[in-house]
């Protein structure tokens, strides 16, 4: 007999509707493993970002969103992230609770967010599926505020 959780019900719909999303928006989506997926953007002005994002223990945690150079594979490289503002932090780092990095040390909120209640803090928004985080990424890479890629 095969037990099936919850969560990877959860993750699968999700996912299902991230590559419905990602086909609408002609972003390029791609598998790693269970625990993780890129996702390739485009920004205002052109410039290219590509996100690892890691589901381990997704959804009773936040993912873990990394800027990934699709050249060398390296992670959370200055010269891969947009130039900070409020959003994208000093830090390289995605400014939300639902972006695991983001309340952990070293992230510029690891006091203020609590990760088991993720979807409780009123800055999630309605950020609270893979898609619609995915979304909001590319909202603020399209945005004026955004200001390129940081040097």
């Amino acid at each position: 007999m095969t037990v099936v959780r919850v969560d990877d019900l959860i993750i699968e719909r999700q996912m299902e509707e991230l590559t419905e999303v990602a086909q609408c928006h002609g972003w390029m989506l791609e598998s790693v493993n269970q625990n993780c997926f890129r996702v390739s953007l485009k920004a205002r002005g052109g410039d290219a970002y590509q996100l690892q994002v890691d589901i381990d223990g997704y959804p009773g945690l936040p993912p873990s969103f990394h800027w990934r150079n699709p050249i060398t594979g390296e992670l959370d490289q200055q010269s891969d992230a947009p130039a900070p503002y409020n959003f994208f932090h000093d830090s390289n780092r995605i400014c939300a609770p639902w972006n695991r990095l983001a309340s952990t040390s070293g992230g510029p909120h690891n006091a203020d967010w609590v990760q088991s209640n993720w979807k409780e803090q009123p800055e999630t928004g309605g950020a609270k599926t893979l898609a619609a985080m995915v979304q909001r990424i590319h909202h603020e890479l399209r945005s004026e505020h955004y200001q390129g890629r940081r040097q």
